[in-house]
């Protein structure tokens, strides 16, 4: 049979950047003519974050002898989303704070969808003004995560009001 020499394993962050399959980076030759040189297959090991391609070439010479060689491909997202929070707000009072909301959080990533959870309430327990700082998360498919904070200010500025009795 020939002997065939497939291109080196890659690495990628997102199935797009895959390389399509490519015969004229095999290197093949036969003791005895030429070669044909066909990608025959890509198959998945079914895995996500990283899933791993195997990819195969073959190499044929003239009298139908046949040689395989793979290249094995590495799809492994590692960089995480982008997340954009509501700006910061002020508010009078306690029961003015605004209830989390994640449809006001924006996030995007590099290789597909990604999941915003809001993650908590903090304050910094004071009074007068009170800050809370409010957490959300956004986590892609391969679970790399980007948090971002909304700054909350409770400042009572209204003075009290008062009716003395008359007389």
């Amino acid at each position: 049979p020939p002997t065939i020499t497939c291109p080196g394993g890659v690495t990628v962050e997102c199935i797009g950047d895959v390389p399509a399959a490519d015969i004229s980076l095999v290197t093949a030759s036969d003791n005895c003519g030429t070669v044909t040189i066909t990608f025959v297959s890509d198959v998945s090991d079914g895995n996500t974050c990283p899933e791993v391609i195997t990819r195969t070439y073959e190499a044929e010479d003239d009298c139908g002898n046949t040689t395989t060689c793979t290249q094995t491909i590495t799809i492994g997202d590692t960089t995480p989303p982008t997340i954009t929070c509501p700006i910061g707000v002020t508010v009078e009072c306690i029961g003015d704070v605004p209830a989390a909301d994640i449809s006001l959080v924006t996030a995007t990533d590099n290789c597909g969808t990604v999941t915003i959870t809001f993650v908590s309430d903090v304050s910094d327990g004071n009074t007068c003004p009170e800050v809370i700082t409010r957490t959300y998360e956004a986590e892609d498919d391969c679970g790399n995560t980007t948090t971002c904070t909304q700054t909350i200010t409770i400042g009572d500025t209204t003075p009290p009001t008062i009716t003395c009795p008359v007389g």
